[in-house]
């Protein structure tokens, strides 16, 4: 086959939405297939491995326009209120509250009106015209397109349109039935009609949660196909032989921090409750962006220096940091509206096969993959929480905290994973050949 992916996320850039992306052109490449990607390269971190050759992939321009408008409004929220002294001089005062609730209400709701589909959208027309030159040199049987950002699928859907080649939309995340939905309430009438009338052409959706495939079988009414992000073996170091028995019980998470939606208080709040020479036994890491918050939260919790916040790490130092963990911590929104959500850590997880200890909503899709695995602990209980982190203290300094049976990770490769959208898509071009005779 011939396939153009269309993703605004590509290796080398290090995002989340990149690393499914780039392993699926990894695999399409290495089955061989011709391949081309449309997509960015405009990431601060840089350190996500090209896995296909250089001149498979077309990094467009992008830049994102700044209107005049917003620089007005850039300057209201960032001056400091002022005023005069009696020498005649100005000095900065702290903002009222009032203020401060003005100055976001607007920053919400012109963000909201200037980014439709998203603030990426000044990517379609460079991505289009990219598109265009790219397939009137070499026309692909399909074009596969990743989101979010949901910019990607509206241009998968005029080169289709335009050109008549079927596409299939990846929908990582829903669209405006994300629990992580936060435009202002105006928005979600006109995001949905985008979304009817972007995936409308679409042949195939794909996503990677069973809940949320059935959300958009309800919605659209459309084959709809989960596809689970999965891990990818070579990418991991090899485990270590066994604990070390006289250093502390090491839990470690890797990733960002949502003030209101991932929350480790129950954690931080479990491991004040243990007496002091357990507590001295464990220890809290965190890599990412959310260093302040997490320090300041556990600070409330009395167990500062319990718990180490440092920078983001490359991906590849990030699996070698869960395969190395005594404990996988993994952090999901305790509602009930997040119960589809599926992030692709937790395979990775399963593959390091450390014990993973979930906080979030217990009767998730994510909390049931352990539960039946086996994986570890889902709880928001401190006491419950406090009660498990004994057991592994106790089990580290025994030498009987070992991984996890191989088991807990079968069936989730990205090769096992790839090989059913590989065949989706076949069968998609095969549908479109056979329309085409008839």
């Amino acid at each position: 086959m011939r396939v153009l992916i269309v993703s605004f996320s590509f290796p080398p850039t290090n995002v989340v939405g990149a690393i499914r992306v780039g392993k699926l052109a990894r695999y399409l490449h290495r089955e061989g297939h011709d391949l081309r990607v449309l997509t960015t390269d405009i990431g601060p971190d840089r350190s996500l491995p090209l896995e296909i050759p250089k001149e498979r992939v077309v990094y467009t321009d992008y830049q994102r326009r700044e209107h005049r408008f917003a620089r007005f409004l850039q300057s209201f929220w960032q001056a400091p209120a002022v005023e005069p002294n009696t020498g005649g001089e100005r000095y900065p005062v702290e903002t009222p509250a009032r203020c401060k609730s003005l100055r976001e209400s607007l920053r919400r709701q012109y963000n909201g009106l200037t980014n439709i589909p998203d603030s990426r959208r000044d990517w379609i027309k460079t991505a289009v015209l990219a598109g265009k030159r790219l397939i009137r040199k070499w026309k692909p049987n399909i074009i596969f397109a990743s989101a979010p950002p949901f910019t990607g699928l509206i241009v998968a859907r005029r080169l289709s349109r335009a050109l008549e080649i079927p596409w299939v939309a990846d929908l990582r995340d829903p669209w405006v039935d994300n629990p992580y939905y936060i435009e202002p309430a105006w928005r979600k009438p006109i995001d949905a009609a985008i979304e009817n009338t972007t995936l409308r052409s679409a042949a195939v959706l794909v996503t990677v949660s069973p809940i949320w495939a059935e959300q958009l079988r309800r919605r659209h009414r459309k084959p709809t196909e989960v596809i689970y992000n999965g891990y990818a073996a070579e990418d991991f170091p090899e485990a270590p032989q066994g604990p070390d028995q006289g250093t502390p019980l090491t839990i470690r998470y890797t990733g960002s921090i949502y003030p209101g939606f991932r929350d480790p208080s129950a954690v931080f709040a479990a491991i004040a409750m243990l007496p002091d020479a357990l507590r001295d036994r464990v220890m809290v890491q965190f890599y990412g962006d959310s260093r302040e918050e997490i320090l300041a939260l556990a600070e409330q919790h009395g167990i500062r220096d319990r718990v180490v916040a440092a920078p983001p790490v490359p991906y590849r130092c990030s699996l070698k940091l869960q395969i190395n963990a005594d404990v996988l911590l993994l952090l999901q929104w305790s509602d009930a509206r997040d119960e589809g959500n599926l992030p692709g850590k937790i395979f990775e997880y399963f593959y390091a096969r450390r014990p993973i200890l979930l906080i979030g909503y217990e009767q998730g899709v994510a909390a049931r993959l352990i539960r039946e695995r086996g994986a570890g602990l889902v709880s928001n209980n401190p006491r419950h929480i406090r009660d498990q982190l004994r057991a592994w203290i106790e089990e580290k300094q025994a030498g009987r905290l070992t991984r996890l049976d191989p088991s807990v990770s079968l069936g989730f490769s990205r090769d096992e994973q790839f090989r059913k959208l590989e065949a989706i898509l076949a069968e998609t071009v095969r549908r479109r050949i056979e329309g085409r005779a008839a």
